[in-house]
């Protein structure tokens, strides 16, 4: 299963496209308008609007670069994209400010309830398209004032000027559509209400630092906001497509160029969203591959303690002071010649007992002895002569605590066992520790279904999250009670990881728990993030040259069928 954002960055490049080509194409009818008029109004509104366009092939590029990792670009696409946007606002602002509204008609002689407005009557002049012009400019006062408002205000109010600029052209379109006669540019303005919510929205990752979780968890990338966000600005180009493409089509040059176009732009998503699924998905498998290779590792990290406890163990078992206060029973010179070897050898516990399974010490805890252990699955071994290594598990404090335990016989001169001697080791937080600073990769180790010890740490940065029962039933039913190893995707901590749990097996082939390896999911992006960017980089540039072909075509084709 591939990352949940993979998908989101992708949707995120594709929406931004799309609007992107919503916008040319409302360029494109203003551009036609222009051509045939020659006025100064629709020329700023054509230049706004492919500006805008511009700014939305620009802002598809942007990544998250929490979960893509650095950008290669930094900021660059974002402050562009920022810039652009401004800049068409405030020119479809100023558009919509120079060209005066329709005025409406002068009912003499009639009731104000007797006018339909939607009957094509003599009286009412039919709405004015994109097309039309002929008014005549008023002073450039206000282009002025705009252009000086928006140079002051860029730097310090950048983010506020976005959604003030879509929310006062939302209002201008408005006007046009109930002041005015101008009645088919209500979805116009209906479109830019839901760009405004759009940049509202946008303004959510300037709180992404914020320390409050559940804020953070509302303003996060690819998280609640996140995905409005996404739904603003398609439903409003999706909205202004709509209205754009029913004056398109009245030309056949336009429709050409428009077919084009979009059967271009689809091309390139397709492309590219395939290439990045296979790119995310080559290095999801590669980094399952690396996870199993590290569980095997930490599995050969246990057997390694395995062979050390033995040799610890045999080296204790062959040492003739011992075999002879083993003989004697004598605790005391037991106690006295083992006193240092837990510390000096690094081992956690160390147990000798009599042939019948009696305890003579417990190097760990002088004070308890004379127990049996002649149940003990090792003791038993031990005392028919076969040494051998087990992982066990026992219960601690806060978690079930993992033990690996070799056991040793005791032989006397006469090669008589006379006894054993356990020694056992803990797989502790700094066993794990050991292997994630080895591997980078995070660790732990389950008593069963138990986080017995693990390199996850708690929020107060000291204290580990041990004794936590992984719930996850395909964990449970691979591991535990088929004893195979599972690998895949799973949600620990609310976090989604890439992780591979091998089964931990006692000396009787009997699953007793698990070993975890795992990284996040987020990772595999960050490996290839620099892949997905600079495709995305590409294909908006290959994008953007394909336009002219497009046209050529377009203009070719429509030139043969006159």
């Amino acid at each position: 299963m591939l990352p949940l954002q993979f998908f989101g960055q992708n949707l995120h490049f594709a929406i931004n496209l799309f609007a992107a080509l919503v916008f040319f194409a409302v360029f494109w009818l203003y551009f036609d308008a222009w051509t045939i008029s020659r006025s100064g109004k629709e020329l700023i509104k054509s230049g706004s609007f492919l500006l805008l366009a511009l700014a939305f092939v620009v802002h598809s590029t942007v990544i998250e670069q929490s979960v893509l990792g650095k950008s290669l670009l930094g900021s660059v696409s974002e402050t562009i994209s920022t810039i652009l946007r401004i800049v068409a606002y405030v020119g479809i602002i100023i558009g919509q400010v120079i060209d005066p509204l329709q005025p409406k008609p002068k009912l003499d002689g009639l009731e104000a309830d007797q006018f339909d407005p939607n009957e094509p009557a003599a009286l009412v002049p039919p709405p004015q398209t994109p097309a039309s012009s002929s008014e005549q400019t008023p002073p450039s006062t206000p282009s002025q004032a705009a252009g000086i408002f928006a140079v002051g205000t860029l730097a310090k109010f950048s983010h506020l000027l976005l959604p003030a600029g879509a929310i006062a052209i939302a209002g201008l379109y408005w006007r046009r559509a109930t002041t005015g006669l101008e009645r088919h540019l209500k979805p116009v303005a209906i479109a830019f209400m839901f760009l405004s919510g759009f940049e509202i929205l946008a303004l959510a990752s300037l709180l992404r630092s914020t320390t409050n979780p559940i804020l953070a968890k509302w303003v996060a990338a690819f998280g609640p906001l996140w995905i409005a966000e996404q739904l603003f600005l398609l439903v409003g180009a999706i909205i202004l497509g709509r209205w754009v493409w029913r004056y398109l089509t009245r030309r056949f040059l336009s429709q050409l160029f428009m077919i084009f176009t979009t059967l271009t732009l689809t091309v390139f998503l397709v492309t590219t969203i395939s290439f990045t699924f296979l790119l995310v998905n080559n290095v999801q498998k590669e980094s399952l591959d690396n996870l199993k290779t590290a569980a095997n590792v930490l599995n050969y990290a246990l057997n390694a303690k395995k062979a050390e406890t033995l040799a610890n163990g045999s080296a204790i078992a062959e040492n003739a002071a011992i075999i002879n206060a083993v003989v004697a029973h004598d605790t005391k010179t037991l106690t006295s010649l083992t006193s240092s070897f837990l510390h000096d050898k690094k081992q956690s516990s160390l147990i000798i007992t009599t042939d019948a399974g009696q305890v003579l010490l417990r190097a760990q805890d002088p004070s308890r002895y004379g127990d049996s252990l002649s149940s003990d699955t090792l003791v038993r071994r031990a005392l028919i002569g076969e040494a051998s290594s087990s992982i066990i598990s026992q219960n601690g404090v806060l978690a079930p605590v993992i033990y690996v335990n070799s056991t040793t016989p005791i032989r006397d001169t006469s090669k008589q066992i006379i006894g054993t001697v356990t020694v056992g080791l803990v797989a502790d937080n700094a066993f794990v520790d050991g292997i994630k600073h080895s591997t980078g990769l995070d660790s732990g180790i389950y008593a069963g279904n138990v986080r017995s010890a693990t390199t996850f740490v708690a929020p107060d940065g000291l204290s580990r999250l041990v004794g936590v029962k992984d719930t996850n039933t395909s964990v449970q039913t691979t591991v535990l009670k088929q004893g195979k190893t599972f690998s895949g995707s799973v949600s620990i901590l609310n976090r989604h990881f890439l992780a591979v749990y091998a089964p931990l097996k006692d000396v009787d082939n009997t699953v007793v728990g698990m070993l975890f390896i795992g990284a996040p999911q987020t990772s595999i992006l960050q490996t290839a993030g620099h892949s997905v960017e600079l495709t995305f980089v590409v294909t908006a540039v290959l994008l953007l040259l394909a336009i002219i072909p497009a046209y050529l075509i377009s203009r070719y084709l429509a030139k043969q069928l006159e």
